[in-house]
This record gives C-alpha cells, structure tokens and sequence, in this order.
C-alpha cells in the first residue's frame, strides 16, 4: 500500500531538475553564463533520489508484469521519438549518403539507444555538435537496469532485512573509493569505473536513500516541517565545496550535502503546497536538450533561447503525441491515500 500522499510536488519537481541539467549543459556548450548557485542543486542526483522513492513504491504496490509494463511504457516511446530525432540530425550533419555508406554502424547505434547501450556513440558522429548526439541518455542506462533490480532487491528483503542498507552502503564506498583505485585505461581510455559508473553499482546509493526514505516516510513525515533547516549546513558545504562529504557541485556530491538536500526535496515534495501540472515535460526536456543543442551547433546557430525554445517544444510533441498517449495503456493499481 502507497504510504505517502499521492497529491505531492514530485511532478514538478522533476520538470525543475530537467531544467538544471539543460542549463548546465547549455553553459557547457553555448558559451552561457549560468548562476554558479544552479550547480550546487544538481538535476541528475535528484532524480535518482526520485527514482528510487516511486518506483520502489510503484513496485510494491504492481508487481510482477504489470510494473515491467508500467516501465517501458513510461520510458521507451518518448526514446523511440528522441532516437528518430538523433538520426535524423547525423542527416542533417551528414547528408543520406553517409547513412547509405554506413548501414550497419547506424542501425548498430539505433539498436543501442533502444536497449541498454545508449552511451554507444560511434566514431563517424564525432564531430557532430559535442561530438555525442545524446550522450545525456547515460542515466536512462542506470535507470532501466535500477528498475530491473529492484524486484530482486525487494525479494532480498523478505529474507535479509537490511539488504537495502547494505547495498547502499557498498555502492557509497564504490562511488568514493573506485575513481582512487581503478585508473588505468582498459578500453579507449576508459577505466573499469568509468563502466561501472554506467550502472547502479556506482549511483545505487542514491537510489538508495530514495528507496530507504519510502521506506521509513511515516516517520520523515512527522519531522518533515523542520527539514528547511537543512539549507544552513548546504550553505556552510558549499562554502567548503571541495572538501569531502562536503562537496556540493555536479553530479558527484559529497555524501553529508547530499543527504542535506535530498532532505529538501521531500521537504518542498511533500511539506509545501500542492501545484498540480496538467502536463509533465520533464521527461521530454531532459531527454531532447543534447539533440537540440547538436541540431543548432551543426547549423552554426548557437542560441541559447533558440535551443530552450527547442526543447521545450520537442518535449511538449513528447508529451502529447507520445508519453501521454502511451501512458494512457498503464494499468492503474496505485490508490491514492491522504
């Protein structure tokens, strides 16, 4: 049973995280001056947090086929739509002849963005834009295989009571210690953590926490109104950004801030009033930025409100075209409580 309200911030909480990245990305590539205060409330750890409180929570209460179809149906149409966008930028780069040319590298390619492989970046699209058509799509990765594992993790549980914590715990250590030890090249000058940060192995502890504050959410919710007070350590961590534990930029936070303002999520999620969105773009912003910033770097048109302008547009095709058509096949076990 669902045991936090159904009536929450969550929505666009996750449309404001897909903004931060699309501005970090965007001051990245564009030459655009972005507020030093927006990489201190870093999109990608957010939604981690995020997904590991609802879909463990969405597990629970559909299991078995019914949550697997839930998943795909959430993820993969909009993927196929940003996938078609992506190839047909190589065109527009390229021209048909190169797909022509290179047939099996394409198809090679749209297989990976379809599956598990969308880091898959071949050779031939390197000087495309950034030289990756969507190299934001790596956490796409890390989420499919979290959503896989979970039902193996809530299995473990009925047999092993802290199999959460533990598996929080050792993906932490791997996330501190693993760019420390593992730093020879083994392919391509990747390292084996530059792999296995590809997978929950290294970001599970953020999953984690969101998965444990589900799970202890009755008691959160009883001290949630005092959660603003996190800001006041976040303030003095980021004054002391480099420090570890402390750290409070990027994705790579320290593990003191992050607990600090995974806290303040909730808190805003949970503890502020209710905004209901009558659409949800977030995840067509996040998933179409890197194609649209690809797309006006190969027209040598590098506009920073032409590129949100973009976006914003190709998400809201995403949204009602794609995802909410799709999302409409959904079964719908979860009730509503509070």
């Amino acid at each position: 049973m669902l045991n936090f309200p159904r009536k929450n911030n969550l929505e666009w909480l996750r449309l404001v995280f897909a903004i931060q990245v699309l501005v970090t990305h965007l001051a990245g590539h564009l030459s655009f001056n972005m507020p030093a205060i927006l990489s201190n409330f870093p999109g990608v750890p957010a939604f981690f947090f995020v997904s590991g409180f609802l879909i463990y929570a969405s597990y629970l209460n559909a299991p078995g086929r019914c949550y697997f179809f839930n998943r795909f149906l959430r993820l993969w149409p909009a993927l196929f739509f940003v996938t078609i966008g992506g190839f047909l930028i190589t065109i527009v780069a390229h021209g048909w002849g190169s797909f022509q040319n290179n047939l099996l590298e394409y198809l090679i390619w749209i297989f990976a963005q379809l599956t598990l492989g969308q880091t898959y970046n071949p050779l031939l699209f390197r000087d495309i834009g950034v030289g990756v058509i969507n190299g934001s799509l790596w956490t796409i990765t890390v989420e499919v295989i979290f959503y896989l594992l979970v039902p193996f993790i809530v299995w473990a549980e009925r047999r092993f009571r802290f199999i959460v914590v533990a598996l929080t715990t050792l993906s932490f250590l791997v996330y501190t210690v693993g760019p420390h030890i593992w730093t020879n090249p083994i392919y391509r000058q990747k390292t084996i953590y530059d792999f296995i940060a590809l997978t929950p192995i290294v970001w599970g502890w953020m999953f984690g926490f969101g998965i444990l504050a589900f799970k202890h959410f009755i008691l959160i919710s009883k001290i949630l109104k005092y959660f603003p007070i996190l800001i006041f350590p976040m303030i003095f961590m980021i004054y002391f950004e480099n420090v570890l534990f402390f750290n409070s930029t990027g994705n790579r936070l320290g593990l003191i801030y992050c607990t600090c303002y995974f806290g303040i999520i909730l808190w805003v999620a949970f503890a502020t009033p209710f905004i209901r969105l009558t659409f949800d773009l977030s995840y067509g912003v996040y998933i179409w930025h890197a194609p649209v910033i690809n797309l006006i770097l190969t027209l040598s048109i590098p506009s920073v409100p032409l590129a949100f302008a973009l976006t914003f547009l190709f998400a809201a095709m995403s949204w009602f075209f794609v995802e909410k058509p799709s999302l409409k096949l959904k079964h719908k076990f979860l009730k509503p409580v509070g």
